[in-house]
C-alpha cells in the first residue's frame, strides 16, 4: 500500500540517515537478542558501518522519537556493539562476506570514480556488487579520504578504516593512485575509458574567517592542519594554540595540536 509506503520511508531516524539506515530496525533486532541479524541491517546500506559506529554524528538519534519522551536511543553505540561482534574488526566471526560480494559474472559496463573517499568508495562498493567493473582514481597514494586524512587516528583506527576499505578491493575494484584531474589526467581522457564516470573528490579545502589578520603568519585553517598531521607532515603551530569554533574539526584540531607540539591549546567557541 502507498500508506505502509510512504510510512516507511519517513521514519525519523531512517530518513535523517544520509544512507538510509534503517537504525529502528537493528535496534529491536538487537532487543530481540538477534545480533547477527541486527549486524545485516546495519551493514547492507553502508559499507562503513564499522567507522560510522564510531565518528558519525549520529543524526539518527537527533531525530529519535524516543527523545520527545526522555532521551534518544544510544542508536551509534548499538551499532558499534554489533560492528564489534560480526564487522571487520570481528576476524574470523566476521559476517561482511555476507553482504560484500560481487556476481561471479560480469556486466560489461566499466565504470570509472574519481575519488577515492568515503563516497568513492561506496559508490564502487554498490556498483561491484551489482557487477559492474569498477576502477577508481585517486588524486594520492591512499583511499579513504576524509576517514584517514581529516579525522584522527585516536579517533578512527587507521586498521580498521583499512580492513572496511579492503572489503571493497576484495570485490574486484581496481585502483589508480596518484591521478589528479588538473596536473596529470583529465576529465575527458577518463570519460573516453568507461561507460559512465562519477566524480566524487570531496570536499577537502577548509572554511576560513572574513577578519582581518586571517592570512597572517600562523593562522592556518582547521582542515589542512588536520589533513597534514594525519598525513605525518610537519606543521609549526608553536606551543600555545587557539581554535576559533567549537565543532568537531575544531576539537580535533585542538586535541591533535595538544598531540604534537603544543603544550596549551584554547578553543574559543564565541561568536562563531
Amino acid at each position: 500500500m502507498q500508506e505502509l509506503d510512504f510510512f516507511d520511508s519517513n521514519i525519523p531516524c531512517l530518513a535523517a540517515c544520509p544512507v538510509n539506515t534503517n537504525a529502528g530496525l537493528y535496534v529491536a533486532a538487537i532487543a530481540e537478542g538477534d545480533d547477527e541479524g541486527a549486524y545485516l541491517a546495519a551493514r547492507l546500506p553502508n559499507p562503513f558501518a564499522s567507522v560510522c559506529a564510531r565518528v558519525c554524528a549520529a543524526p539518527c538519534e537527533d531525530a529519535c522519537r524516543r527523545g520527545t519522551l526522555d532521551a534518544p536511543i544510544a542508536i551509534r553505540a548499538l551499532k558499534r556493539f554489533v560492528t564489534e561482534k560480526y564487522g571487520v574488526e570481528a576476524g574470523s566471526a566476521s559476517l561482511v562476506a555476507q553482504v560484500a560480494t560481487a556476481p561471479s559474472v560480469k556486466r560489461p559496463e566499466n565504470i570509472g570514480i574519481v575519488g577515492g573517499g568515503p563516497c568513492g568508495l561506496a559508490a564502487a562498493h554498490d556498483l561491484a556488487k551489482l557487477g559492474y567493473q569498477v576502477t577508481i582514481y585517486e588524486a594520492t597514494d591512499i583511499l579513504g579520504g576524509m576517514m584517514v586524512m581529516g579525522i584522527p587516528e585516536y579517533r578512527l583506527p587507521r586498521d580498521l578504516v583499512a580492513a572496511e576499505i579492503q572489503t571493497i578491493i576484495d570485490m574486484g575494484v581496481e585502483v589508480q593512485f596518484d591521478t589528479q584531474l588538473g596536473v596529470n589526467a583529465n576529465l575527458a581522457e577518463i570519460r573516453e575509458r568507461h561507460d559512465a564516470v562519477l566524480v566524487a573528490i570531496g570536499a577537502t579545502l577548509g572554511r576560513g574567517l572574513d577578519l582581518e589578520g586571517h592570512e597572517a603568519d600562523g593562522v592556518l585553517r582547521a582542515i589542512e592542519y588536520l589533513i597534514n598531521a594525519n598525513r605525518g607532515f610537519a606543521v609549526d603551530i608553536g606551543e600555545r594554540v587557539v581554535v576559533i569554533g567549537g565543532g568537531d574539526v575544531a576539537m580535533d584540531a585542538a586535541r591533535t595540536a595538544l598531540r604534537t607540539e603544543a603544550y596549551e591549546a584554547k578553543a574559543d567557541t564565541q561568536d562563531t
